[in-house]
């Protein structure tokens, strides 16, 4: 093994441990506050968190962009332009969406019924900071530097467990929580700043507007669809049943949804990695196969214990308030495996220019919405719909995958 290709395993490893100790601790501070709060504000502490995911589909966008045309690109021209391309977008949109949080705020508390306004308020100011946080993560990722991506993302978890559980325990409640959020962004774009290469030569760049135009709207419907997936179901159960129902309905998520967050660094890993070799001639099918093999395994591994100790798993991690959704465990874990099993095929593909699984997911995020919003007399109604749409979305991947690999040119590799 090459002496680059010993650094980028090293930091690809690096980068999966530090994103398990990131997971690891934002499910610590989670689950003291759900401890701490009970059931009534600890749902208006995921709703905030369930927020920041959903306006994440903007973040997710412009660093997947920034990862993609980072890792095609390496001349400084480029790179710069890149950058100052991205960064421009990425202020206006989050001013925009500052607007947006800032002027519905009351809207907001009435919509999801919340005891105050001000936790909207205090996470609108920190939006335009996670947008710039997540072109810096883009650059990273897209020129392989994972030491670097691990670092915003310990720099962001640490500065929030740190600063809400401190405010928490002050007794600033929810209002502390959007706190540690907000400052845990902005300190996080702070650290990740990245200062233009020096090599500003007067070459003009051959990538251009529209190129990265078309990427990033492409990505923006794809992690739009991603993020209604994951998250319209918290969402919308918090407008449609009473605020104690959906404290326990979060928690229930919370733990459910380990899988897909525990296998998200195989696609930051993938996405640019696949990329890089398409580009270079290289083979990278074994590589999506084995981080496909990594999802699967690790999901059932998690819903073989959410199955047989479902109650020894909330009582330990939430307490006995939340027991009552203990039967229900592993079934919001299936579906969600189904999902993250299915994230694999997408990103894969995407990154290969294939958009046709992107528009699948575009469907299967609306149909969930329309779904739980006709179908949700209780929560077991709630998670069969997205089981039984998880099984279409993961069923329609494998038939796109199997009919691209018979009926397209195949391609020969170098080794």
């Amino acid at each position: 093994m090459s002496t680059s290709n010993k650094k980028l395993a090293t930091d690809g490893t690096l980068l999966f441990i530090s994103t398990l100790v990131v997971n690891a601790g934002n499910y610590i501070i989670n689950l003291i506050f759900g401890r701490w709060l009970g059931p009534a504000d600890f749902s208006e502490v995921s709703l905030l968190v369930t927020l920041l995911l959903m306006v994440s589909f903007f973040a997710l966008a412009f660093q997947l962009t920034g990862a993609k045309f980072a890792a095609e690109n390496s001349e400084n021209t480029e790179i710069n332009f890149l950058y100052k391309w991205l960064n421009k977008r990425a202020i206006y949109t989050g001013i925009g969406m500052l607007v947006i949080v800032l002027s519905g705020a009351v809207f907001w508390k009435d919509f999801f019924q919340t005891t105050s306004s001000i936790p909207f308020f205090i996470l609108g100011f920190s939006l335009p900071f996670y947008l710039l946080m997540s072109v810096n993560r883009g650059i990273f990722q897209g020129k392989l530097q994972y030491r670097k991506l691990a670092l915003t993302y310990q720099s962001e978890m640490w500065v929030r467990l740190i600063v809400s559980i401190g405010l928490v325990y002050l007794g600033y409640r929810v209002n502390g929580v959007a706190m540690g959020i907000a400052i845990s962004l902005i300190a996080t774009w702070w650290i990740s700043r990245i200062k233009p290469e020096n090599d500003l030569t007067t070459q003009e760049s051959t990538l251009t507007s529209t190129a990265i135009y078309k990427f990033l709207l492409i990505i923006l419907f794809y992690e739009l669809s991603q993020i209604l997936i994951n998250n319209s179901d918290i969402i919308l159960v918090k407008h449609f049943f009473d605020p104690h129902d959906a404290g326990l309905y979060a928690a229930l998520a919370l733990i459910g949804r380990i899988v897909y967050f525990g296998t998200w660094t195989v696609v930051t890993l993938l996405f640019p990695l696949v990329i890089k070799l398409e580009k270079e001639g290289k083979d990278h099918t074994w590589y999506f196969l084995g981080g496909l093999a990594v999802v699967a395994l690790l999901a059932a591994a998690i819903i073989f214990v959410c199955y047989f100790a479902p109650e020894t798993v909330i009582n330990l991690l939430f307490g006995e308030q939340y027991l009552s959704v203990a039967p229900l465990l592993w079934k919001y874990g299936l579906a969600t495996a189904l999902f993250a099993s299915s994230n694999v095929f997408v990103y894969y593909h995407m990154s290969l220019d294939r958009l046709i699984p992107v528009w699948i997911t575009v469907v299967g995020g609306i149909a969930q919405i329309v779904l739980i919003s006709v179908f949700h007399e209780d929560f077991a109604q709630v998670i069969q719909v997205q089981i039984y749409l998880m099984l279409g979305l993961i069923t329609a991947m494998i038939a796109y995958h199997l009919i691209h690999q018979f009926t397209s040119p195949k391609k020969i590799y170098t080794s």
